[in-house]
């Protein structure tokens, strides 16, 4: 069976140290290389494993660029895992069997954006599936699903931990099945699916409002390999890594308000319940108690119109 693999993060590599350990007929590799390496999270070269093992690799920046080349590999199966790029029906419809993706949810739920922070936000169970790419995202018919827990203290960094160990119990019961011939993808039900939309760093604000739970929730969706969560103290910006649940001190406050500092830790009041911080970027040394992270939008809007209304007098009387 003649096999090829389009990808460039820590689940590409994964799937061809399988795909070698397996024994199967690696045609080429088509190895992400990102004009920027620091703005693709979680990048691997797939060049350097490529090259201890004499796989044929060729590095791109846009996969549809290649597809003639894809086409001339004449491919039985191109897995495409790995890749936020859309892959053209001239690419999916090349190999004589098919494309295999992969997602990182119980399919047909959880189809879409940002798999892993919506699973760590929202505490839901996942799964690593492999699923033959059809014009629809994410519904195409499912070859292997192996499921993995996502509980209260998990953050994205170790929810993704569990993901790639589901994923390498999956390929271990799904390719020797493969390697045989077997292309038996099973329809997922549609009546079922659901869809994850897409999420930006700003969504990261933390609204000291909410209740702590949910606050507790966003940190650890938000956490590496994500770019963190945060507030603000005055001008600066605080990137919040990792918090806690505070259960048992009996104290009552704003939220927003910092209640008490240990260390590098703040206490701080949410809209139900409260939060210590544990973990966080930023210029947070002159922090006490008392202060408030986050803004108060009209509290700000008084003190810019102060602020513009004492500029104005300030240049009229320039003026005159």
């Amino acid at each position: 069976m003649r096999v090829g693999l389009v990808g460039g993060v820590e689940s590409s590599r994964i799937l061809l140290e399988k795909l070698v350990e397996h024994s199967f007929h690696i045609v080429r590799v088509y190895a992400y290389a990102p004009r920027k390496i620091e703005l693709t999270s979680g990048y691997v070269d797939l060049s350097e494993y490529c090259e201890t093992q004499g796989v044929a690799y060729r590095k791109f920046q846009k996969i549809n660029d290649h597809a003639d080349g894809i086409t001339e590999d004449k491919l039985d199966v191109l897995f495409v895992v790995g890749l936020s790029q859309m892959v053209s029906p001239e690419i999916t419809e090349a190999p004589s069997l098919g494309c295999v993706g992969f997602h990182p949810t119980a399919l047909p739920r959880g189809r879409g954006r940002a798999p892993l922070g919506w699973l760590t936000a929202k505490q839901e169970d996942g799964a690593a599936t492999f699923f033959e790419i059809s014009e629809m995202a994410d519904a195409g018919g499912i070859f292997v699903q192996e499921p993995f827990s996502v509980s209260e203290d998990d953050n994205a960094k170790t929810v993704y931990d569990k993901l790639l160990v589901a994923m390498k119990t999956a390929l271990d019961r799904w390719l020797p099945q493969l390697k045989t011939g077997q292309w038996k993808p099973v329809v997922q039900d549609e009546a079922a699916a659901t869809e994850y939309g897409i999420r930006k760093p700003e969504d990261g604000l933390i609204g000291w409002e909410r209740p702590a739970n949910q606050i507790y929730r966003l940190i650890q969706a938000a956490a590496n390999p994500h770019p963190g969560a945060f507030t603000f103290f005055g001008l600066d910006r605080l990137i919040v890594l990792a918090a806690r649940r505070e259960l048992e001190l009996p104290i009552t406050g704003i939220p927003g308000r910092v209640l008490k500092v240990r260390g590098e830790e703040l206490l701080l009041q949410t809209g139900n319940g409260l939060l210590w911080l544990t973990e966080y970027v930023g210029n947070s040394k002159k922090i006490r108690v008392g202060d408030r992270l986050g803004y108060l939008p009209e509290l700000e809007i008084y003190n810019m119109k102060r602020e513009i209304s004492d500029l104005r007098k300030m240049i009229e009387a320039h003026h005159d």
